[in-house]
């Protein structure tokens, strides 16, 4: 079988992955372009998803062959048949630059494999057409990849939900934009309590620019006046006399908790520290306590190591 290997976007050497793929199994690697490499093996297509510098597996389907719109459609649905793929999606590759577009070749297939009753999904299989020249013209070739191989979900599932966060008057976007991010990860709501609307909106505006994958249609920020109600509300403070420990016991009770942060310059406000249900300290550190994001993952850190 000939596989079409993609490669992670990070430092590879070349030489080190080249013997990792030939201790799998000896595969004879015949040639190597901008995409990754083209190999020959025996081996299952998810027994390469085992090196980390792999991101995804392609079965290639034919060799380079000069290209023309009709071939190109027959091709794609001899693939589809092949495979028994009932949902598809196209990705190509211009290997050079070409007057021929995307769009153009999609207007070809998709309406053809559609007649067909192949359905088109940005969800589906993937189709990979490759566009490039050679001296005698320019060709293609087209190879499979099935997503439910490459895109299994290996994470940890631990259920946060219980949670809140909750972020008094920040002044920086870098700020902001680091609880954007991990609140965005973790699937937590974020409330923002401001006394001044209208600078944090710009300062948002800001660290939105800077915080990118971020669907913001969906992402549950509220920029509030007032602690939440119906949470347990948790802060934070060096001069706490309940640890990490007290704060673990407190986590793991069956109820809501609103994670309440100052910004890293001033901290919490007082009014906004007497209205707080428990503060605990954190880290053995007095003198350079962590920055406001940073004490999050480590409380959610605290909180999920209880739970595997």
């Amino acid at each position: 079988m000939k596989y079409l290997l993609f490669l992670n976007k990070f430092d590879i050497n070349e030489k080190t992955f080249i013997s990792k793929i030939k201790h799998l199994d000896n595969s004879l690697i015949y040639e190597e372009d901008i995409v990754g490499c083209l190999v020959e093996s025996k081996l299952s297509a998810n027994k390469f998803l085992e090196l980390h510098e792999i991101s995804r597996v392609g079965v290639l389907f034919n060799s380079w062959k000069t290209f023309n719109f009709k071939t190109i459609k027959e091709d794609c649905l001899n693939l589809v048949k092949k495979f028994n793929i009932k949902i598809y999606s196209i990705e190509n590759k211009f290997h050079d630059k070409i007057k021929i577009s995307a769009k153009s070749l999609y207007r070809h297939i998709n309406p053809y494999l559609k007649y067909e009753g192949i359905n088109f999904s940005e969800e589906g299989d993937i189709i990979y057409l490759e566009v490039k020249k050679f001296d005698d013209g320019l060709k293609y070739r087209l190879s499979y990849s099935n997503k439910a191989l490459w895109m299994k979900d290996f994470s940890l599932k631990v259920d946060l939900s219980k949670f809140a966060v909750v972020l008094e008057n920040p002044a920086l976007a870098s700020e902001i934009g680091d609880f954007l991010r991990l609140c965005w990860i973790f699937k937590l709501p974020l409330y923002v309590i401001t006394d001044n609307k209208t600078n944090f909106e710009k300062t948002l505006n800001k660290a939105k620019e800077e915080t990118k994958g971020i669907d913001y249609t969906i992402f549950q920020l509220n920029i509030v006046n007032k602690l939440p109600s119906g949470f347990v509300s948790v802060g934070f403070s060096k001069h706490s006399i309940s640890n990490e420990k007290d704060l673990k016991t407190t986590l793991m009770e069956n109820k809501k908790f609103a994670l309440v942060f100052g910004d890293d310059k001033f901290g919490l406000s007082q009014e906004l520290r007497d209205k707080l249900d428990f503060t605990f300290r954190l880290t053995p550190e007095l003198k350079k306590p962590l920055r406001a994001s940073h004490a999050l993952s480590y409380v959610l850190g605290i909180y999920v190591s209880g739970k595997i």
